[in-house]
């Protein structure tokens, strides 16, 4: 079962929590790992959890991310 929270933001404050999911997202890619390792499944959940997050925020965003997919 999810959860849900409904949040009123401001342009201003939606900016600012894409601006932080970017940011996380690029964090998250970038972390060092070992290139023989598997891959991570953990790490590319988290990064398609943060895209669809900034996907539900902006909706130009949304259309980026179906593209990628």
């Amino acid at each position: 079962m999810s959860d849900s929270l409904a949040l009123e933001l401001t342009t201003q404050q939606r900016d600012l929590v894409l601006e932080g999911l970017r940011y996380i997202r690029s964090v998250r890619r970038l972390s060092f790992r070992d290139p023989m390792a598997p891959p991570d499944e953990k790490r590319e959940v988290e990064l398609r959890q943060i895209s669809d997050l900034m996907g539900q925020l902006d909706p130009a965003v949304r259309a980026v991310v179906r593209s990628e997919s």
